[in-house]
């Protein structure tokens, strides 16, 4: 009977109490049944009056944008109840709206609380924090009675997210109290900030690390570019053993050994992660993707995609991804064929679906991808988008065409459009629709904002139709600006080995 209530609340709901009625409501709400906890919210009601254990929980449940209308409509009941002034009833309401980026109407449910714990500063404040909106909530720190853990720690995140380190320095010294999270968020905010000497020396003086704190740190070294540290950190957590790596420390790892083909390393991760049973992950086995798709092994990177038992949009997307940069544009096309039985393809799906096209000279299917993504996949289209469609028109000699589609789009376009065709351009010799690009181009970034790869572009696309004169004073606007065009750099791996070469420099070796 019990097993039977729990399901599908059946016959006799007289006999159920208004105590069950809220357990049931709870237990779909853990489940993430939303519209099962709603509908016994309705059968309850038929004798019932819900109380301020029921509204909580269902206000929990409908904090996600997709529910945002369903949260509306229970505030409005809620409204019209003794339990409106309910403390923990208006937390979850504000709370409520936070979730869904209601940042006015948690504001205006915060200022009609007759009775403010700490537990509600905390939520207004975070909410604050979560949107961004630091100014506003250094002013409810400031006016906050009384402050706790929670409150330092919610203040250090929202400085760590944005990389201010020295807001961030500055409450972590006036803590009356630390904990891990506290630790972890300084050594974020050094990670966003971009001082990772300063990060690990945090790190090393943490009195407990738990995998977070490796995980940040690792994470860090990874948005700063600095691949060999990743690999070298992830090998003291193996080696030391207190806190085992998780699917995150290992898809980390694995993204280092994309980032600086280490085809080898990332081989050794692979098995180290099947051993673990980690290689289940759908993270992980994105990554193994993307992995192997960067230290240009096609068949292994087909083989950990069709091995794996779950495969979720970032899979599918990894491997077009894959095809896409070995000019396979047939095969990608295929796999996005099969994705379509299976998962609902994203925006990145059509990037790497545009990209394949490009690579592969698939005019046709590139066109038509890119017509239907709003129509018949309900994909709005970015500016990567459009980089990869006058990309695949410009490969192609379109020029007229690209150009057509740069003048129509519905925002300003950024350098890697323009730069797409500039390109296209220099490859014809196309000097009437070049300068009109670099006529878009310097209006946008100014000429001041042109970087090295943008004068050298001009300077080419002048070259390139024997216009000298044009072409050297480009060069010397580049010069004379102080933009120094950056040196080519290549790796190679040789026995565990990363040999680097740059240009006009000595060969740089690193050990692993």
């Amino acid at each position: 009977m019990a097993h039977h209530l729990q399901c599908s609340v059946q016959p006799s709901l007289d006999q159920i109490d208004l105590k069950t009625w809220n357990k049931i409501i709870k237990r779909q709400v853990v489940e993430g049944n939303t519209k099962g906890a709603f509908h016994s919210y309705q059968q309850m009601q038929q004798s019932f009056t819900p109380d301020n254990f029921t509204y909580p929980v269902l206000l929990k449940s409908v904090s996600n944008r997709s529910h945002r209308r369903i949260g509306l409509a229970l505030h409005g009941q809620i409204a019209k109840t003794p339990f409106h002034n309910h403390l923990l009833v208006q937390t979850s309401l504000l709370n409520m709206y936070s979730s869904v980026e209601k940042l006015l109407e948690a504001r205006k449910v915060f200022d009609n609380m007759q009775v403010k714990d700490t537990v509600a500063w905390n939520s207004m404040l975070d909410a604050y924090v979560s949107s961004g909106n630091m100014d506003v909530a250094v002013q409810v720190f400031r006016s906050m009675p009384k402050r706790d853990l929670f409150t330092f720690n919610i203040m250090l995140s929202g400085y760590a997210e944005i990389g201010d380190l020295d807001s961030a320095r500055e409450v972590f010294d006036v803590m009356p109290q630390r904990n891990t999270i506290s630790w972890n968020s300084m050594i974020l905010a050094c990670g966003n900030y971009g001082d990772m000497e300063v990060a690990r020396k945090v790190f090393d003086e943490m009195p407990e690390r738990d995998v977070i704190s490796w995980n940040t740190l690792l994470g860090a070294y990874l948005n700063n570019g600095l691949f060999e540290e990743v690999i070298l950190l992830f090998e003291t957590m193996k080696a030391k053993q207190t806190v085992p790596p998780d699917y995150l420390s290992v898809t980390t790892a694995l993204s280092a050994c994309a980032g600086s083909g280490l085809l080898e390393k990332g081989r050794e991760i692979h098995v180290y992660a099947l051993d673990l049973g980690l290689a289940s992950s759908t993270h992980v086995t994105t990554s193994l993707i993307d992995m192997y798709s960067k230290c240009g092994c096609v068949d292994s990177f087909l083989t950990v995609f069709y091995k794996s038992e779950v495969r979720d949009v970032f899979c599918w997307n990894a491997v077009i991804s894959g095809l896409a940069l070995h000019g396979y544009g047939v095969a990608a096309l295929k796999v996005f064929d099969e994705m379509l039985q299976r998962t609902k393809p994203d925006d990145i799906t059509f990037i790497a679906l545009l990209s394949a096209c490009s690579h592969s000279g698939l005019i046709k299917e590139g066109q038509a991808l890119f017509e239907s993504m709003e129509t018949k996949y309900g994909v709005s289209r970015r500016m990567e988008h459009y980089g990869c469609i006058v990309d695949l028109l410009g490969r192609a000699g379109f020029l007229e065409s690209a150009y057509m589609i740069i003048d129509a789009m519905p925002f300003k376009p950024g350098r890697s459009v323009l730069g797409a065709l500039l390109s296209a351009c220099v490859n014809y010799r196309n000097l009437e629709i070049g300068e009109k690009v670099v006529k878009m181009l310097v209006s946008v970034e100014g000429e001041d904002g042109l970087n090295d790869g943008d004068y050298m572009m001009v300077s080419n696309l002048y070259a390139s139709c024997e216009e000298w004169d044009e072409a050297d004073r480009w060069r010397a606007m580049m010069n004379d600006s102080g933009v120094v065009k950056t040196a080519g750099l290549s790796s190679i791996e040789v026995g565990n080995r990363v040999h680097k070469f740059l240009a006009g420099n000595m060969r740089l070796a690193k050990d692993f």
